[in-house]
């Protein structure tokens, strides 16, 4: 089941890392270092030129979706989890989150795996960026780096314009409730530097106007 999920991953990414990397290279970026906190690290870059209107349509994009399933992590439903803390995040930033991608102005992806299935040089060499996340111990078979990284796309222009790469310690033996709550603040942190400009506040109406 790990093999053909892995192929099935693999596939996506050949298909949308050639675009991405393209486009990283003719973009000048700006990189915010967003806060750490215990055991996790948090890295974003985005186009220079990236403005989200609040409001807009968000839709998963078809074909970049990518979870590397490890069967140490049991029945978490670690994929629905970080897929629900996306959607609510898109909606907390004022964003609307459609089914359909033809619909939709912008497309959201991600991938999610372990250190063993996907390392920090595949990463950089796929995605062009790394928290470079150190603090997990390499003698602890409880504990594993896990990667995390979130991306957006234009519709109309067809390119990457906000990247978010998460790395923290994947814990087996953790409980439901706080692999959730985990999940939730890393994830919140990530989206902490999508570029979703407000609409500007209405003067308020004078008496007698």
């Amino acid at each position: 089941m790990i093999k053909h999920a892995f192929k099935t991953v693999m596939c996506n990414w050949f298909m949308i890392t050639a675009g991405a990397f393209v486009l990283s290279s003719c973009v000048t970026e700006t990189v915010d270092n967003a806060p750490r906190f215990a055991e996790a690290a948090v890295v974003s870059v985005q186009s220079p030129s990236a403005r989200i209107a609040a409001g807009s349509r968000v839709a998963w994009h078809p074909d970049a979706v990518s979870f590397i399933a490890d069967k140490r992590l049991g029945d978490t439903r670690l994929k629905s989890l970080i897929e629900q803390e996306i959607q609510a995040n898109l909606k907390q930033k004022g964003l609307v989150v459609v089914d359909k991608a033809g619909g939709a102005r912008y497309t959201i992806a991600y991938t999610a795996a372990l250190e063993s299935a996907l390392d920090d040089d595949a990463i950089i060499r796929r995605y062009g960026l790394l928290p470079g996340n150190t603090q997990i111990p390499d003698d602890d078979a409880s504990v594993e780096k896990g990667s995390l990284i979130i991306y957006m796309f234009e519709n109309m222009m067809g390119g990457v314009i906000w990247r978010s790469a998460a790395q923290a310690g994947v814990h087996f033996d953790m409980s439901d409730e706080e692999r959730a709550q985990r999940v939730a603040a890393v994830i919140t942190a990530m989206f902490q530097s999508l570029p979703v400009e407000q609409p500007a506040e209405q003067p308020a109406e004078q008496p007698g106007e």
